[in-house]
């Protein structure tokens, strides 16, 4: 079941190294898949009534040795949606039923209603859908910004966004130097001046964004299952804030500080790159030699 996600990731990271985690009994189906490159063998680890604290311990020990950059949890149990965080993985994404996802770092929601059930595969799939937008069509805008527009692009973010960052950067045909990424490079206050320098910010619901709204400059929120009402760039009727959002029931699932419940996890992938494309217009007819961070 896990097939469909591999070729998802393996189409949208060409150059990944994509390592997979499988038990002994079931390492033999990964290895023959031509999206994995490596595999490692977890033994009885994540069965439960198999396996020892001293197992766990150990296995974890084995994956901060790698250093992975991001990894899908696929299992519900709590014991092993923590294993990547005592692993030091800085992105986690995985399903988050019943509160089970605490500490991962992209938590998506699936629905715990015997009501609404999903297929495995499929719930698999809205992982990768819940980062989607962030590398394909990032990285098509900062070409269309760096060739159409003659921008210069900044890629920011905290420690925990270099490697998400810098897989943007991939397969980006663009004149060298044209999109940087500073990501963990700043200070908070470093970034506040290097964003009042910028002719646009355009990214997500996140801190980053309310800075540059605060500096002044025109912004783009490209918003998922918060709700711009809520958590949009303040204030929300000034003409150089466009908020985008097109959650499929208009309800925000993120509500009074609590991710709900939600079976249609399409929010983030159904903002197109043509309405972020039209917004920059909107706010920025030209440009040109100006930088733009998203």
């Amino acid at each position: 079941m896990t097939t469909p996600l591999l070729e998802v990731i393996r189409s949208a990271y060409p150059n990944a190294t994509i390592t997979y985690v499988a038990g002994s009994w079931s390492k033999v189906v990964p290895e023959h898949n031509p999206a994995v490159n490596n595999v490692i063998d977890c033994g009885t680890v994540g069965i439960p009534g198999r396996y020892s604290i001293f197992d766990y311990m150990k296995f974890v020990r084995v994956m901060r040795k790698c250093h992975f950059d991001l990894a899908f949890v696929l299992d519900r149990s709590p014991m092993l949606t923590l294993l990547p965080w005592l692993a030091g993985i800085p992105r986690r994404v995985g399903p988050d039923s019943l509160g089970r996802g605490f500490s991962l770092t992209d938590r998506v929601p699936i629905s715990s209603s015997p009501d609404q059930l999903q297929h495995e595969a499929e719930i698999y799939l809205d992982l990768a859908r819940a980062i989607g937008l962030a590398v394909d069509r990032y990285r098509e805008l900062a070409r269309k910004l760096v060739m159409e527009s003659g921008a210069r692009v900044l890629l920011v973010g905290g420690p925990g966004d270099v490697a998400l960052n810098q897989q943007v950067l991939e397969g980006l045909d663009v004149p060298v130097g044209a999109v940087e990424n500073i990501a963990g490079k700043t200070s908070f206050g470093e970034l506040a001046a290097q964003l009042e320098r910028c002719a646009l910010f355009i990214g997500n619901d996140s801190s980053p964004m309310h800075l540059a709204a605060a500096m002044g400059i025109p912004v783009i929120a490209i918003f998922g299952p918060s709700s711009p009402q809520e958590y949009g760039p303040y204030p929300p009727d000034d003409p150089k804030h466009i908020a985008l959002w097109r959650h499929p029931t208009g309800k925000s699932c993120f509500f009074l500080g609590k991710m709900q419940t939600c079976a249609q996890c399409t929010c983030m992938q159904s903002v197109t790159l043509d309405e972020v494309w039209n917004a920059v217009q909107l706010l920025i007819p030209s440009t040109q030699n100006k930088e733009v961070a998203p």
